[in-house]
């Protein structure tokens, strides 16, 4: 009776060592997958969402993700009623990783509750408030620019500028290949009214692309036009402008004007230090009355 038992024994053991290295290969292959799948899966969760260009009817969103994915918002008084698609894109909307959405057609000093709705992933629900209608324009000239990455015009990205005391500015590269930021109708930080500069404020451009970012501090009264910003470098633009326009300020009254064009010429100034008045002062004096 015993041998007949014995019969069964080994082959029952190798069965059960079958059945563990089946469980064991399993499991290996479950997390495997697993890790293959964490890797290979995009993050396009929304992150560095800013809010800018508050006016009363509009208002502009934009945010990032690693990768390229369809992005929009979803927005209402009350709550999701309508779609807004990235300013880049026609009736489709289109996959980027760097999304710009303008709101338009608002109410004035009105709550929207707004989601970003990115691939199947849903942003928890945010507020913002419109501003109140502008009274006033400050006549500011926009700020303009370009952006080079290894000396090549920047094809796409975001350009946002602060300055204390306004609400954020923001603007699109796009097939122009350079950023225009209007500031007529910037509003105050608390949305009351207009931004008007006082003086010579200090301001800041940052760009941000696929490529990298960069950043310039600037006088913004001082410069519109600002020069060619390259992808990786942080420029201060402040203190060496300021020294270099103050030798156009001949009457010294702290403006650069009609009056120091009249000095040039009564004076026969050599502004180019080239031992010589000609026609090349007086331009290089217009270019400084311009900015």
């Amino acid at each position: 009776m015993t041998a007949f038992f014995n019969k069964f024994k080994i082959p029952t053991l190798l069965g059960l060592g079958i059945i563990i290295l089946g469980i064991a290969i399993g499991i290996f292959m479950i997390l495997r997958e697993q890790i293959f799948i964490t890797r290979a899966t995009p993050d396009i969760t929304p992150k560095n969402i800013i809010l800018s260009n508050i006016e009363d009817l509009s208002l502009t969103v934009s945010w990032q993700t690693q990768a390229e994915v369809i992005s929009f918002l979803s927005f209402g008084p009350t709550g999701n009623e309508q779609v807004a698609i990235d300013d880049r894109d026609g009736n489709a909307p289109q996959a980027h990783i760097f999304h710009f959405v303008t709101l338009k057609n608002l109410q004035p000093n009105t709550t929207y509750k707004y989601r970003i709705i990115s691939g199947k992933l849903k942003s928890e629900i945010s507020e913002v408030t419109t501003a109140s209608p502008a009274t006033v324009q400050n006549g500011q000239k926009p700020v303009i620019g370009s952006v080079l990455e290894e000396n090549e015009p920047l094809k796409e990205g975001i350009a946002y500028l602060s300055v204390s005391g306004a609400i954020t500015q923001s603007a699109l590269i796009k097939n122009s290949r350079n950023f225009l930021i209007p500031l007529s109708f910037a509003r105050k930080t608390d949305l009351s009214d207009v931004f008007t500069p006082v003086g010579n404020e200090t301001a800041k451009v940052t760009v941000i692309s696929d490529k990298g970012e960069v950043s310039a501090i600037f006088n913004l009264q001082s410069f519109q036009l600002l020069p060619p910003l390259k992808i990786g470098q942080n420029v201060d633009l402040t203190a060496p402008q300021d020294n270099q326009r103050k030798k156009f300020d001949l009457n010294k009254d702290g403006l650069i004007n009609a009056s120091d064009y009249a000095l040039v010429l009564k004076n026969k100034a050599d502004l180019n230090e080239d031992g010589a008045f000609d026609q090349k002062d007086l331009d290089l004096m217009q270019k400084q009355i311009n900015q």
